[in-house]
């Protein structure tokens, strides 16, 4: 096996500690090829020749990198990236800590190759990974076990989700699907001699729980300007595209992500559903959502048929990893309210969606762009739109909801910024909903939500305020209207990749069907 022995042993050291997949069988192909002994120096150069791409391709299936196939049909998105970006991003794949260990490892293999047949030990791991593919197994109940338990009264012992069988695993994700089409939440008509009010939903690009427990402390500040806080929303999706387009057809139960990009159904679609309430339907972003096609996910999956306000003297405040403009938040906020304030319009329905806390974004005239001083301008500026709401006396109800994460610790599998993989570092985001100038009961505290929600949940508890004014109220109790929300089960999907929480496991389904356990590394 030679030099190729050395191969496996990174790999091995990197499988062991997480930061890659390791396909048995394919190793074990590929290695028994690589220990096949040539006869001659032309054999050995025809078997390199062959072994080295084989070899590099085989390294690129095991890691946890997009597919190949996923790659190459985002070119056209990666070719708008700027070149200081990419050298950013290739710099955030350089693990010092890692790279030290793979030193010591191969400096371990130089001493031992010396006295020992290493290609032994290479094909020993091999077979150890085929027969325990997920580890040593732990102890899962057997069904006698559990009837017994069931019998007794006693609470059934819990089963350990990476001992179950691919199939059950697969009929846990058609079960929960099948239970999501069945789900619908349905608006009533708003009573038209009632105190008028807004609908604000503040799609916010990049924020995560996770991501504030990354930056500095205070960060989650914002959050106290809000009402109700939804502490276990599932956002579902870890790009922009798929998220916009779950929250505006909302108004239904989780889809795959396949049923993303068919034809939307009209009872969904939660800007349809406010215009037959009553509310005269918006749309505003900060951004020209021309990458990847946002503004197509915006308005033909989502069903926005509304024109796009335009942002002629809003200020530019930071340009994207493709160079585009971002304008500055506060500034298309007021703007948007100075129009409101003179439209005719008794209630309106905005969706506002801001990338201005994405990845690889550049803040004009600072020399700061880190995401803590992007985040504390982007919680300057949201403060100042809801004093501006509070000061105007319009009642507004703001829902403020992000897309996804931003990733920013990043973790073994991915570096930061990368979203691949939608963990629940990246879906479980922070949801904050205002009922601004409405009389609250004067012993009334912010309330916290803890049970796992979803866009199902946040449209439900929309349509129990439209169909009993909170602001007709003379003392307004949130309990009313928050008792039993539709809760969601914590599974999240991209383009070929699942992530599904069975009990306290985290589950991992990959593009080519196979499962493993997150949290098992």
């Amino acid at each position: 096996m030679g030099f190729w022995s050395a191969y496996f042993f990174v790999k091995l050291a990197l499988f062991a500690g997480g930061y890659i997949d390791f396909h048995a069988w394919l190793n074990l192909a590929f290695a028994t090829f690589t220990a096949l002994p040539p006869r001659n120096k032309r054999q050995r150069f025809a078997k390199n020749l062959v072994a080295v791409p084989v070899g590099l391709v085989l390294f690129y299936h095991d890691s946890w990198l997009p597919p190949v196939t996923r790659v190459l049909s985002q070119l056209q998105n990666l070719a708008a990236f700027t070149v200081p970006y990419l050298i950013e991003l290739a710099g955030r794949f350089i693990n010092w800590q890692v790279l030290v260990g793979l030193v010591v490892v191969l400096a371990a293999y130089s001493l031992a190759q010396r006295k020992l047949r290493l290609s032994t030990f290479v094909f020993i791991a091999i077979i150890v990974i085929m027969i325990f593919p997920r580890g040593v197994p732990s102890f899962q109940p057997n069904a006698a076990l559990a009837a017994a338990s069931a019998q007794l009264g006693a609470p059934m012992p819990p089963v350990d989700a990476r001992n179950m069988r691919p199939e059950a695993l697969d009929a846990l994700l058609t079960q929960f699907y099948a239970k999501e089409q069945q789900r619908q939440v349905r608006l009533a008509a708003v009573a038209l001699d009632e105190a008028p009010y807004d609908i604000v939903l503040l799609h916010v690009c990049s924020l995560s729980w996770d991501d504030l427990q990354a930056v500095k402390p205070g960060a989650a500040a914002l959050l106290e300007r809000f009402d109700i806080v939804l502490s276990h929303f599932n956002s579902a999706a870890s790009y922009s595209g798929p998220a916009a387009i779950r929250l505006l057809r909302g108004n239904c139960g989780q889809s795959t992500h396949k049923q993303l990009y068919a034809p939307p159904a009209a009872e969904c679609l939660i800007l349809d559903g406010f215009q037959r309430a009553g509310f005269e339907p918006q749309w505003v972003m900060n951004h020209d959502g021309h990458f990847g096609d946002f503004f197509g996910d915006v308005r033909e999956r989502g069903g926005v048929a509304q024109n796009l306000e335009d942002l002629a003297g809003a200020r530019v405040a930071q340009h994207a990893f493709d160079d585009s403009p971002i304008y500055d938040d506060y500034s298309v906020l007021s703007r948007w309210l100075a129009q409101r304030q003179s439209s005719p319009a008794a209630r309106a329905a905005l969706y506002y969606n801001t990338i201005s806390l994405h990845d690889g974004n550049r803040v004009v005239g600072a020399k700061d762009s880190s995401f803590d001083a992007r985040l504390a301008q982007f919680t300057k500026d949201v403060g100042r739109f809801l004093d501006d709401l509070a000061k105007s006396g319009r009642h507004t109800i703001v829902v403020f909801i992000p897309e996804h994460g931003a990733a920013v610790h990043g973790d073994r599998r991915q570096i930061s910024g990368l979203r691949e993989i939608p963990t629940q570092g990246i879906t479980q985001v922070p949801v904050g909903i205002a009922l601004v100038n409405a009389r609250l009961a004067a012993n009334q505290a912010q309330q916290r939500i803890e049970a796992p929600l979803s866009y199902l949940g946040v449209n439900e508890l929309l349509s129990r305020f439209v169909a009993d004014n909170p602001f007709a109220k003379s003392e307004l109790s949130l309990s009313a209207y928050t008792q039993n929300l539709p809760q969601t089960e914590a599974i999240a999907e991209n383009d070929g990749t699942i992530m599904m929480q069975v009990g306290e496991q985290h589950m991992m389904r990959t593009p080519d069907g196979a499962w493993s356990s997150w949290d098992s590394r």
